[in-house]
Protein backbone atom coordinates (compact mmCIF):
# COMPACT_ATOMS: atom_id res chain seq x y z
CA UNK A 1 0.00 0.00 0.00
CA UNK A 2 2.93 2.64 0.89
CA UNK A 3 4.55 1.51 -2.43
CA UNK A 4 0.91 2.55 -4.18
CA UNK A 5 0.47 5.61 -2.16
CA UNK A 6 4.22 7.01 -2.98
CA UNK A 7 4.02 6.59 -6.80
CA UNK A 8 0.81 8.20 -6.50
CA UNK A 9 1.71 11.12 -4.61
CA UNK A 10 4.37 12.38 -6.93
CA UNK A 11 2.32 11.38 -10.35
CA UNK A 12 -1.02 12.93 -9.26
CA UNK A 13 0.58 16.40 -8.84
CA UNK A 14 2.24 15.99 -12.21
CA UNK A 15 0.24 14.06 -14.20
CA UNK A 16 -0.91 17.18 -16.82
CA UNK A 17 2.35 19.59 -15.83
CA UNK A 18 3.38 21.16 -18.75
CA UNK A 19 0.81 19.62 -21.09
CA UNK A 20 -1.42 21.51 -23.47
CA UNK A 21 -4.89 20.53 -23.49
CA UNK A 22 -8.24 20.65 -25.92
CA UNK A 23 -11.38 22.66 -23.86
CA UNK A 24 -14.19 20.22 -23.14
CA UNK A 25 -16.66 19.70 -25.61
CA UNK A 26 -19.83 21.50 -24.95
CA UNK A 27 -23.16 19.42 -25.37
CA UNK A 28 -21.21 15.86 -25.11
CA UNK A 29 -23.01 13.60 -22.28
CA UNK A 30 -19.42 12.87 -20.75
CA UNK A 31 -19.70 11.98 -16.68
CA UNK A 32 -17.92 14.04 -14.42
CA UNK A 33 -15.40 11.64 -13.49
CA UNK A 34 -14.73 11.16 -17.06
CA UNK A 35 -13.03 14.75 -17.28
CA UNK A 36 -9.95 14.76 -16.15
CA UNK A 37 -8.11 14.72 -19.33
CA UNK A 38 -4.67 12.72 -18.42
CA UNK A 39 -6.98 10.01 -17.39
CA UNK A 40 -8.29 6.74 -19.55
CA UNK A 41 -10.76 5.15 -17.23
CA UNK A 42 -12.72 3.10 -19.34
CA UNK A 43 -12.41 0.68 -22.29
CA UNK A 44 -13.01 3.05 -24.56
CA UNK A 45 -11.62 6.18 -22.42
CA UNK A 46 -15.01 7.37 -21.21
CA UNK A 47 -18.69 6.55 -21.45
CA UNK A 48 -19.62 7.77 -25.04
CA UNK A 49 -17.48 5.35 -26.64
CA UNK A 50 -15.61 8.59 -29.22
CA UNK A 51 -11.88 7.08 -28.05
CA UNK A 52 -11.12 10.47 -28.51
CA UNK A 53 -8.20 12.03 -25.75
CA UNK A 54 -8.45 15.79 -25.39
CA UNK A 55 -4.53 15.51 -25.06
CA UNK A 56 -1.99 17.89 -27.34
CA UNK A 57 1.05 17.19 -26.48
CA UNK A 58 2.10 14.86 -29.02
CA UNK A 59 0.90 16.28 -32.38
CA UNK A 60 0.98 16.09 -36.29
CA UNK A 61 4.52 18.49 -35.74
CA UNK A 62 6.14 16.13 -33.45
CA UNK A 63 4.78 12.74 -33.75
CA UNK A 64 7.52 11.92 -35.76
CA UNK A 65 10.16 11.66 -32.89
CA UNK A 66 7.71 9.51 -30.68
CA UNK A 67 9.59 6.51 -29.53
CA UNK A 68 9.13 3.60 -26.81
CA UNK A 69 9.56 4.88 -23.09
CA UNK A 70 8.96 1.22 -21.37
CA UNK A 71 7.56 -2.24 -22.93
CA UNK A 72 5.88 -4.17 -20.01
CA UNK A 73 6.53 -8.19 -21.66
CA UNK A 74 4.28 -11.12 -21.16
CA UNK A 75 5.80 -14.29 -20.01
CA UNK A 76 5.08 -16.33 -22.13
CA UNK A 77 3.53 -14.08 -25.45
CA UNK A 78 -0.48 -13.95 -25.24
CA UNK A 79 -1.85 -15.12 -28.52
CA UNK A 80 -4.77 -13.19 -28.50
CA UNK A 81 -4.19 -10.03 -26.33
CA UNK A 82 -6.58 -7.85 -26.89
CA UNK A 83 -7.14 -5.66 -23.76
CA UNK A 84 -6.97 -1.97 -23.79
CA UNK A 85 -4.86 -0.59 -20.43
CA UNK A 86 -6.72 2.02 -18.32
CA UNK A 87 -4.89 4.81 -16.32
CA UNK A 88 -6.13 6.78 -13.31
CA UNK A 89 -3.40 9.23 -11.24
CA UNK A 90 -0.44 8.05 -12.97
CA UNK A 91 -1.03 4.28 -12.66
CA UNK A 92 -1.61 1.81 -14.91
CA UNK A 93 -4.03 -1.46 -15.19
CA UNK A 94 -4.69 -4.06 -17.24
CA UNK A 95 -5.54 -7.78 -17.85
CA UNK A 96 -3.88 -10.38 -18.84
CA UNK A 97 -5.94 -13.05 -20.42
CA UNK A 98 -8.68 -14.02 -18.61
CA UNK A 99 -7.35 -14.97 -14.85
CA UNK A 100 -4.63 -11.67 -14.57
CA UNK A 101 -4.39 -7.95 -13.43
CA UNK A 102 -1.75 -6.28 -12.98
CA UNK A 103 -0.86 -2.21 -11.88
CA UNK A 104 2.48 -0.83 -12.71
CA UNK A 105 3.72 2.66 -12.34
CA UNK A 106 2.50 4.61 -16.26
CA UNK A 107 5.66 7.01 -16.16
CA UNK A 108 8.10 3.65 -15.70
CA UNK A 109 6.32 1.17 -16.24
CA UNK A 110 7.63 -0.80 -13.10
CA UNK A 111 4.92 -3.11 -11.36
CA UNK A 112 2.99 -1.99 -8.61
CA UNK A 113 1.02 -5.00 -7.97
CA UNK A 114 0.15 -8.19 -9.53
CA UNK A 115 -3.07 -10.60 -9.04
CA UNK A 116 -3.76 -14.21 -10.59
CA UNK A 117 -7.37 -15.40 -9.93
CA UNK A 118 -6.84 -18.57 -8.11
CA UNK A 119 -9.59 -20.22 -10.73
CA UNK A 120 -7.43 -19.06 -13.66
CA UNK A 121 -6.83 -22.34 -15.59
CA UNK A 122 -10.33 -23.86 -15.26
CA UNK A 123 -11.26 -24.85 -18.68
CA UNK A 124 -14.52 -24.04 -20.44
CA UNK A 125 -17.67 -26.06 -19.91
CA UNK A 126 -17.58 -27.42 -23.66
CA UNK A 127 -14.49 -28.12 -25.08
CA UNK A 128 -16.16 -28.79 -28.56
CA UNK A 129 -16.97 -25.50 -30.04
CA UNK A 130 -17.08 -24.81 -33.65
CA UNK A 131 -15.39 -21.78 -33.52
CA UNK A 132 -13.15 -19.48 -31.94
CA UNK A 133 -14.86 -19.24 -28.53
CA UNK A 134 -12.24 -21.58 -26.84
CA UNK A 135 -9.25 -19.62 -26.22
CA UNK A 136 -7.78 -19.05 -22.57
CA UNK A 137 -6.83 -15.38 -23.99
CA UNK A 138 -9.84 -13.25 -24.52
CA UNK A 139 -10.41 -10.79 -22.39
CA UNK A 140 -10.40 -6.72 -23.35
CA UNK A 141 -9.76 -5.01 -20.00
CA UNK A 142 -10.89 -3.88 -16.77
CA UNK A 143 -13.74 -1.81 -15.59
CA UNK A 144 -12.85 1.07 -13.00
CA UNK A 145 -14.62 2.91 -10.56
CA UNK A 146 -13.93 4.51 -7.34
CA UNK A 147 -11.27 2.28 -5.24
CA UNK A 148 -12.74 -0.68 -7.48
CA UNK A 149 -11.18 -2.34 -10.80
CA UNK A 150 -13.88 -5.23 -12.27
CA UNK A 151 -13.04 -8.03 -14.60
CA UNK A 152 -14.35 -10.94 -16.15
CA UNK A 153 -13.14 -14.50 -15.85
CA UNK A 154 -13.23 -17.85 -17.88
CA UNK A 155 -15.02 -19.28 -15.21
CA UNK A 156 -17.71 -16.99 -15.66
CA UNK A 157 -17.60 -14.91 -12.69
CA UNK A 158 -17.38 -11.01 -11.88
CA UNK A 159 -14.11 -10.25 -9.58
CA UNK A 160 -13.85 -7.02 -7.67
CA UNK A 161 -10.11 -5.77 -6.64
CA UNK A 162 -9.12 -2.67 -4.47
CA UNK A 163 -7.11 -0.87 -6.94
CA UNK A 164 -4.51 0.37 -4.53
CA UNK A 165 -3.47 -3.27 -3.62
CA UNK A 166 -4.70 -5.96 -6.22
CA UNK A 167 -6.70 -7.80 -3.20
CA UNK A 168 -9.88 -9.26 -4.02
CA UNK A 169 -13.02 -7.63 -2.26
CA UNK A 170 -15.87 -9.89 -3.89
CA UNK A 171 -15.90 -12.40 -6.39
CA UNK A 172 -19.85 -13.25 -7.87
CA UNK A 173 -20.91 -15.83 -10.71
CA UNK A 174 -21.49 -13.82 -13.42
CA UNK A 175 -24.35 -15.33 -16.18
CA UNK A 176 -27.65 -17.54 -15.92
CA UNK A 177 -27.63 -20.39 -13.96
CA UNK A 178 -27.53 -23.68 -15.37
CA UNK A 179 -26.39 -22.22 -18.80
CA UNK A 180 -22.79 -23.61 -20.05
CA UNK A 181 -20.11 -21.06 -19.35
CA UNK A 182 -17.81 -19.87 -22.41
CA UNK A 183 -16.23 -16.73 -20.33
CA UNK A 184 -16.20 -12.81 -21.12
CA UNK A 185 -14.77 -11.04 -23.81
CA UNK A 186 -16.15 -7.69 -23.19
CA UNK A 187 -14.76 -5.61 -21.13
CA UNK A 188 -17.15 -4.63 -17.86
CA UNK A 189 -18.49 -0.99 -18.20
CA UNK A 190 -19.98 1.03 -14.97
CA UNK A 191 -23.43 2.68 -14.72
CA UNK A 192 -25.30 4.14 -11.90
CA UNK A 193 -23.53 2.31 -9.51
CA UNK A 194 -23.89 -1.19 -11.47
CA UNK A 195 -21.10 -2.87 -13.64
CA UNK A 196 -22.59 -4.47 -16.40
CA UNK A 197 -21.14 -7.44 -18.01
CA UNK A 198 -22.02 -9.68 -20.66
CA UNK A 199 -20.65 -13.11 -22.19
CA UNK A 200 -20.07 -14.98 -25.18
CA UNK A 201 -20.85 -18.35 -26.32
CA UNK A 202 -23.28 -16.82 -29.07
CA UNK A 203 -22.11 -19.63 -32.38
CA UNK A 204 -22.06 -22.32 -30.41
CA UNK A 205 -25.88 -22.79 -30.33
CA UNK A 206 -25.57 -23.71 -26.51
CA UNK A 207 -26.80 -19.97 -24.82
CA UNK A 208 -29.44 -17.63 -24.80
CA UNK A 209 -28.08 -14.18 -24.43
CA UNK A 210 -27.86 -11.77 -21.70
CA UNK A 211 -26.53 -8.69 -19.91
CA UNK A 212 -25.69 -8.52 -15.90
CA UNK A 213 -26.02 -5.33 -13.77
CA UNK A 214 -24.09 -6.08 -10.59
CA UNK A 215 -23.87 -3.56 -7.67
CA UNK A 216 -20.08 -2.36 -7.92
CA UNK A 217 -19.58 -1.92 -3.96
CA UNK A 218 -21.21 -5.80 -2.93
CA UNK A 219 -21.57 -7.81 -6.10
CA UNK A 220 -25.38 -8.44 -5.40
CA UNK A 221 -26.93 -8.98 -9.03
CA UNK A 222 -29.34 -6.04 -9.56
CA UNK A 223 -30.65 -7.25 -12.61
CA UNK A 224 -30.50 -9.27 -15.87
CA UNK A 225 -31.75 -8.72 -19.34
CA UNK A 226 -32.29 -11.50 -21.29
CA UNK A 227 -31.55 -11.25 -25.18
CA UNK A 228 -33.90 -13.38 -26.15
CA UNK A 229 -37.14 -12.75 -25.38
CA UNK A 230 -38.36 -16.33 -23.28
CA UNK A 231 -42.60 -17.05 -24.26
CA UNK A 232 -44.71 -14.21 -23.34
CA UNK A 233 -42.16 -11.45 -23.47
CA UNK A 234 -42.44 -8.59 -25.87
CA UNK A 235 -40.32 -10.08 -28.84
CA UNK A 236 -41.07 -13.32 -28.16
CA UNK A 237 -43.55 -13.25 -31.42
CA UNK A 238 -40.54 -13.03 -33.87
CA UNK A 239 -39.38 -16.80 -32.78
CA UNK A 240 -41.30 -20.04 -33.66
CA UNK A 241 -42.89 -22.15 -30.41
CA UNK A 242 -40.95 -24.47 -31.18
CA UNK A 243 -38.32 -23.85 -28.11
CA UNK A 244 -35.63 -22.35 -30.30
CA UNK A 245 -35.39 -19.37 -27.97
CA UNK A 246 -33.91 -21.46 -24.95
CA UNK A 247 -30.25 -21.75 -27.56
CA UNK A 248 -31.41 -17.87 -29.29
CA UNK A 249 -28.35 -16.66 -29.25
CA UNK A 250 -27.66 -12.98 -29.01
CA UNK A 251 -24.12 -12.98 -27.05
CA UNK A 252 -23.12 -9.62 -25.30
CA UNK A 253 -19.65 -10.54 -25.92
CA UNK A 254 -18.29 -6.95 -26.38
CA UNK A 255 -18.89 -3.71 -24.08
CA UNK A 256 -21.33 -1.31 -24.41
CA UNK A 257 -21.55 2.97 -23.88
CA UNK A 258 -23.90 5.11 -21.32
CA UNK A 259 -25.43 8.34 -21.75
CA UNK A 260 -25.93 9.94 -17.89
CA UNK A 261 -28.02 13.12 -19.28
CA UNK A 262 -30.84 10.37 -20.94
CA UNK A 263 -29.85 7.86 -18.37
CA UNK A 264 -29.87 4.79 -21.44
CA UNK A 265 -26.91 2.53 -21.74
CA UNK A 266 -26.24 1.06 -25.29
CA UNK A 267 -25.40 -2.56 -25.41
CA UNK A 268 -24.96 -4.44 -28.91
CA UNK A 269 -26.12 -8.01 -29.55
CA UNK A 270 -24.69 -10.89 -31.40
CA UNK A 271 -26.13 -13.63 -34.14
CA UNK A 272 -28.74 -15.35 -33.40
CA UNK A 273 -28.76 -19.51 -32.75
CA UNK A 274 -29.01 -22.61 -32.84
CA UNK A 275 -27.67 -22.60 -36.82
CA UNK A 276 -26.82 -19.14 -37.70
CA UNK A 277 -26.38 -20.02 -41.83
CA UNK A 278 -29.62 -22.33 -41.53
CA UNK A 279 -32.62 -19.83 -39.93
CA UNK A 280 -35.39 -23.10 -40.98
CA UNK A 281 -35.54 -24.05 -37.56
CA UNK A 282 -36.15 -20.09 -36.13
CA UNK A 283 -38.50 -18.58 -38.31
CA UNK A 284 -39.13 -14.75 -37.92
CA UNK A 285 -36.80 -12.27 -37.24
CA UNK A 286 -35.32 -13.42 -34.08
CA UNK A 287 -35.21 -10.32 -31.66
CA UNK A 288 -33.19 -9.25 -29.95
CA UNK A 289 -30.47 -10.59 -31.53
CA UNK A 290 -27.89 -8.42 -34.31
CA UNK A 291 -29.50 -5.37 -31.96
CA UNK A 292 -28.83 -2.36 -30.49
CA UNK A 293 -30.83 -2.46 -26.86
CA UNK A 294 -31.03 1.15 -25.00
CA UNK A 295 -32.05 0.32 -21.28
CA UNK A 296 -32.04 2.05 -17.89
CA UNK A 297 -29.02 1.11 -15.62
CA UNK A 298 -31.10 1.25 -12.99
CA UNK A 299 -33.92 -1.24 -13.78
CA UNK A 300 -32.79 -3.24 -16.39
CA UNK A 301 -36.08 -1.60 -18.19
CA UNK A 302 -35.99 -1.58 -22.46
CA UNK A 303 -36.61 2.05 -23.80
CA UNK A 304 -35.76 1.32 -27.56
CA UNK A 305 -34.30 -1.28 -29.50
CA UNK A 306 -32.90 -1.18 -33.71
CA UNK A 307 -32.50 -4.29 -35.24
CA UNK A 308 -29.26 -4.19 -37.96
CA UNK A 309 -30.08 -7.58 -39.02
CA UNK A 310 -33.35 -9.00 -38.60
CA UNK A 311 -33.31 -13.19 -39.16
CA UNK A 312 -29.38 -13.27 -39.43
CA UNK A 313 -27.69 -15.58 -41.71
CA UNK A 314 -24.04 -14.59 -41.83
CA UNK A 315 -23.14 -14.36 -38.56
CA UNK A 316 -23.26 -10.65 -38.70
CA UNK A 317 -23.33 -9.90 -35.21
CA UNK A 318 -24.45 -6.37 -34.29
CA UNK A 319 -21.26 -6.23 -31.69
CA UNK A 320 -19.72 -2.82 -32.50
CA UNK A 321 -18.89 -0.17 -30.32
CA UNK A 322 -22.10 2.46 -29.74
CA UNK A 323 -20.50 5.73 -30.82
CA UNK A 324 -22.55 8.53 -29.01
CA UNK A 325 -22.05 11.98 -30.59
CA UNK A 326 -23.88 15.38 -29.82
CA UNK A 327 -23.92 16.90 -33.66
CA UNK A 328 -26.33 19.22 -36.04
CA UNK A 329 -28.73 16.72 -38.33
CA UNK A 330 -30.29 18.10 -41.11
CA UNK A 331 -30.07 21.82 -39.45
CA UNK A 332 -31.36 21.31 -35.64
CA UNK A 333 -29.08 19.53 -32.75
CA UNK A 334 -29.59 16.44 -32.41
CA UNK A 335 -28.62 13.06 -30.00
CA UNK A 336 -26.90 11.08 -32.46
CA UNK A 337 -25.64 7.22 -32.16
CA UNK A 338 -23.08 6.02 -34.75
CA UNK A 339 -22.19 2.75 -35.64
CA UNK A 340 -19.97 0.76 -38.15
CA UNK A 341 -21.85 -2.60 -38.62
CA UNK A 342 -20.35 -6.08 -38.98
CA UNK A 343 -23.11 -6.30 -42.24
CA UNK A 344 -21.00 -3.42 -43.94
CA UNK A 345 -23.31 -0.40 -43.28
CA UNK A 346 -22.60 2.68 -41.37
CA UNK A 347 -25.24 3.61 -39.22
CA UNK A 348 -26.44 7.33 -37.63
CA UNK A 349 -29.60 6.63 -35.27
CA UNK A 350 -30.98 9.05 -32.81
CA UNK A 351 -30.05 7.77 -29.74
CA UNK A 352 -33.34 9.15 -27.23
CA UNK A 353 -35.89 6.92 -29.76
CA UNK A 354 -34.25 4.89 -31.94
CA UNK A 355 -34.87 6.30 -35.34
CA UNK A 356 -33.35 5.64 -37.85
CA UNK A 357 -30.90 8.23 -40.20
CA UNK A 358 -29.31 7.18 -41.95
CA UNK A 359 -27.42 3.78 -43.52
CA UNK A 360 -24.44 4.26 -45.77
CA UNK A 361 -21.93 0.98 -46.73
CA UNK A 362 -17.91 1.56 -45.71
CA UNK A 363 -17.57 -1.41 -46.75
CA UNK A 364 -17.51 -3.69 -49.71
CA UNK A 365 -21.35 -5.53 -50.05
CA UNK A 366 -23.50 -7.34 -52.33
CA UNK A 367 -26.44 -8.46 -50.24
CA UNK A 368 -28.15 -4.80 -49.87
CA UNK A 369 -31.55 -4.38 -51.84
CA UNK A 370 -32.23 -1.02 -49.73
CA UNK A 371 -33.67 0.14 -46.39
CA UNK A 372 -37.46 0.81 -45.05
CA UNK A 373 -38.17 3.77 -43.78
CA UNK A 374 -37.35 2.61 -40.48
CA UNK A 375 -34.15 1.29 -41.62
CA UNK A 376 -35.11 -2.41 -41.73
CA UNK A 377 -32.71 -3.83 -44.24
CA UNK A 378 -33.77 -5.39 -47.54
CA UNK A 379 -31.85 -8.46 -48.64
CA UNK A 380 -30.74 -10.10 -52.42
CA UNK A 381 -32.52 -13.46 -52.98
CA UNK A 382 -29.15 -14.58 -54.06
CA UNK A 383 -27.14 -13.67 -50.80
CA UNK A 384 -29.36 -16.65 -48.80
CA UNK A 385 -27.45 -19.22 -47.98
CA UNK A 386 -27.27 -21.77 -50.39
CA UNK A 387 -26.24 -25.57 -50.61
CA UNK A 388 -23.79 -25.15 -53.52
CA UNK A 389 -22.83 -21.43 -52.07
CA UNK A 390 -24.42 -18.26 -51.97
CA UNK A 391 -21.27 -15.78 -52.60
CA UNK A 392 -21.99 -12.53 -50.35
CA UNK A 393 -19.77 -9.66 -49.40
CA UNK A 394 -19.27 -8.79 -46.56
CA UNK A 395 -17.86 -12.38 -45.58
CA UNK A 396 -18.29 -14.06 -42.36
CA UNK A 397 -16.01 -11.45 -40.33
CA UNK A 398 -17.46 -8.85 -41.33
CA UNK A 399 -16.90 -5.34 -42.70
CA UNK A 400 -15.35 -4.49 -39.44
CA UNK A 401 -15.37 -6.71 -36.35
CA UNK A 402 -14.89 -5.62 -32.95
CA UNK A 403 -12.18 -3.80 -33.01
CA UNK A 404 -12.89 -0.07 -31.10
CA UNK A 405 -13.87 2.60 -33.72
CA UNK A 406 -12.61 6.51 -32.71
CA UNK A 407 -14.64 9.53 -33.55
CA UNK A 408 -12.75 13.11 -33.66
CA UNK A 409 -15.08 16.10 -32.70
CA UNK A 410 -13.10 18.62 -34.78
CA UNK A 411 -12.88 16.44 -38.23
CA UNK A 412 -16.12 14.83 -37.52
CA UNK A 413 -14.59 11.83 -39.24
CA UNK A 414 -15.31 8.36 -37.52
CA UNK A 415 -12.20 6.28 -37.82
CA UNK A 416 -12.88 2.70 -38.62
CA UNK A 417 -10.78 -0.35 -39.51
CA UNK A 418 -12.58 -2.22 -42.58
CA UNK A 419 -12.43 -4.97 -44.68
CA UNK A 420 -13.15 -5.91 -48.41
CA UNK A 421 -14.08 -9.30 -48.40
CA UNK A 422 -16.25 -11.71 -49.82
CA UNK A 423 -17.28 -15.66 -49.46
CA UNK A 424 -19.34 -18.50 -49.78
CA UNK A 425 -22.02 -18.98 -47.47
CA UNK A 426 -23.85 -22.60 -47.35
CA UNK A 427 -26.49 -24.11 -45.05
CA UNK A 428 -24.93 -26.46 -43.49
CA UNK A 429 -23.25 -25.72 -39.97
CA UNK A 430 -20.10 -27.88 -40.55
CA UNK A 431 -18.82 -25.71 -43.16
CA UNK A 432 -17.50 -22.96 -41.42
CA UNK A 433 -14.85 -21.42 -43.71
CA UNK A 434 -17.15 -18.86 -45.74
CA UNK A 435 -13.85 -16.68 -46.19
CA UNK A 436 -11.95 -16.87 -49.67
CA UNK A 437 -8.07 -15.40 -49.97
CA UNK A 438 -7.72 -11.47 -51.16
CA UNK A 439 -9.32 -10.06 -48.46
CA UNK A 440 -8.00 -6.46 -48.13
CA UNK A 441 -7.57 -4.20 -44.90
CA UNK A 442 -8.32 -0.18 -44.33
CA UNK A 443 -8.39 2.39 -41.51
CA UNK A 444 -11.52 4.26 -43.35
CA UNK A 445 -12.34 8.13 -42.01
CA UNK A 446 -15.91 7.94 -42.48
CA UNK A 447 -18.09 11.66 -42.79
CA UNK A 448 -20.75 11.98 -40.01
CA UNK A 449 -23.65 13.04 -41.41
CA UNK A 450 -23.51 11.23 -44.85
CA UNK A 451 -21.48 7.95 -44.27
CA UNK A 452 -19.00 8.55 -47.63
CA UNK A 453 -15.59 7.35 -47.32
CA UNK A 454 -13.21 10.47 -46.97
CA UNK A 455 -9.82 8.60 -46.82
CA UNK A 456 -8.47 5.48 -46.54
CA UNK A 457 -5.18 3.41 -45.50
CA UNK A 458 -4.40 0.30 -46.84
CA UNK A 459 -3.38 -2.20 -43.66
CA UNK A 460 -0.76 -4.86 -44.19
CA UNK A 461 -1.75 -8.46 -43.81
CA UNK A 462 0.73 -11.03 -44.18
CA UNK A 463 -1.70 -14.14 -44.74
CA UNK A 464 -4.13 -13.63 -46.79
CA UNK A 465 -7.16 -15.01 -44.15
CA UNK A 466 -6.00 -13.71 -41.16
CA UNK A 467 -8.40 -10.50 -40.11
CA UNK A 468 -7.06 -7.30 -38.65
CA UNK A 469 -8.83 -6.60 -35.32
CA UNK A 470 -6.73 -3.76 -33.90
CA UNK A 471 -8.88 -0.74 -33.42
CA UNK A 472 -8.52 3.28 -33.35
CA UNK A 473 -7.91 6.02 -31.28
CA UNK A 474 -7.85 9.95 -32.03
CA UNK A 475 -6.55 12.55 -29.94
CA UNK A 476 -6.73 16.35 -29.82
CA UNK A 477 -3.25 16.43 -31.26
CA UNK A 478 -4.87 16.41 -34.99
CA UNK A 479 -3.94 11.99 -35.01
CA UNK A 480 -5.49 9.24 -35.48
CA UNK A 481 -3.39 6.07 -34.30
CA UNK A 482 -4.19 2.35 -35.25
CA UNK A 483 -2.49 -0.75 -35.49
CA UNK A 484 -2.20 -3.77 -37.69
CA UNK A 485 -2.11 -7.65 -37.57
CA UNK A 486 1.48 -7.82 -38.76
CA UNK A 487 2.67 -5.67 -36.15
CA UNK A 488 2.83 -1.88 -37.40
CA UNK A 489 1.79 0.45 -35.11
CA UNK A 490 0.99 4.30 -36.73
CA UNK A 491 -0.09 7.81 -36.68
CA UNK A 492 -1.68 9.18 -39.28
CA UNK A 493 -3.13 13.37 -39.72
CA UNK A 494 -6.72 12.97 -38.98
CA UNK A 495 -7.92 15.57 -41.11
CA UNK A 496 -6.22 14.28 -44.05
CA UNK A 497 -5.15 10.93 -43.69
CA UNK A 498 -1.61 11.65 -44.32
CA UNK A 499 0.41 8.59 -42.57
CA UNK A 500 3.45 10.91 -40.19
CA UNK A 501 4.69 7.76 -37.98
CA UNK A 502 5.06 4.20 -37.80
CA UNK A 503 6.61 1.82 -35.08
CA UNK A 504 7.35 -2.01 -36.20
CA UNK A 505 6.15 -3.63 -32.25
CA UNK A 506 7.75 -7.54 -33.33
CA UNK A 507 4.27 -9.47 -32.78
CA UNK A 508 0.73 -8.78 -34.11
CA UNK A 509 -1.57 -6.63 -32.58
CA UNK A 510 -5.15 -7.30 -32.18
CA UNK A 511 -6.04 -4.58 -29.39
CA UNK A 512 -7.34 -0.66 -29.57
CA UNK A 513 -4.49 1.64 -28.68
CA UNK A 514 -5.19 4.61 -25.40
CA UNK A 515 -3.33 7.60 -24.15
CA UNK A 516 -3.03 9.26 -20.86
CA UNK A 517 -0.94 11.65 -19.01
CA UNK A 518 1.76 11.16 -15.99
CA UNK A 519 4.58 12.88 -15.15
CA UNK A 520 4.33 15.63 -16.82
CA UNK A 521 4.05 14.29 -20.46
CA UNK A 522 1.83 12.30 -22.92
CA UNK A 523 2.23 8.43 -23.45
CA UNK A 524 0.29 6.49 -26.42
CA UNK A 525 0.35 2.61 -25.52
CA UNK A 526 -0.42 -0.24 -27.19
CA UNK A 527 -0.94 -4.36 -26.08
CA UNK A 528 0.53 -6.61 -28.46
CA UNK A 529 1.39 -10.33 -28.54
CA UNK A 530 4.74 -9.58 -26.79
CA UNK A 531 2.92 -7.01 -24.04
CA UNK A 532 2.30 -3.26 -23.53
CA UNK A 533 4.42 -0.78 -25.62
CA UNK A 534 4.19 2.60 -23.87
CA UNK A 535 5.28 5.65 -26.22
CA UNK A 536 6.34 9.10 -25.36
CA UNK A 537 8.20 12.26 -27.26
CA UNK A 538 12.08 12.46 -26.27
CA UNK A 539 13.15 13.87 -23.23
Amino acid sequence: MGQFRSILCCLRTAAVAGLALSAPLAGQPLEERYREPGDWLSYDRDNTGRRYAPLTQIDRENVAGLAPKWVFQFDPPRRRAEATPLVRDGVMYFAVGGNQAVALDAVTGRVVWRFEYPGGNVQFVDRGLPFHENDPDRGRGLGLWERYLFFTTLDCHLVALDRRSGGQLWRRPAGPEGQACFGAAGAPILAKGHVLTGGMGGDTGRIRGYLDALDAETGERAWRFYTVPEPGSPGSETWPETGAWQAGGGATWTSGTYDPDLDLVYWPTGNPGPLVFDGRDRKGDNLYTASLLALRPSTGELAWHFQFMPHDLHDWDGNQTPVLVDADWEGQPRKLLLQANRNGFYYVLDRETGDFLLGAPFAKQNWWAGFSDSGRPERKPEAVPSPTGAYVCPDIDGGTNWQSPAFHPGTELLYVVARDACGLFYPDRHKIDHREPGAQHFLRAITLRTGAVQWEIPLVVKEDREVTFAGALATAGGLVFFGSRDGDFMAADAATGELLWHFYTGGPIRASPMTYAAGGRQFVAITTQGGVFAFGLPD
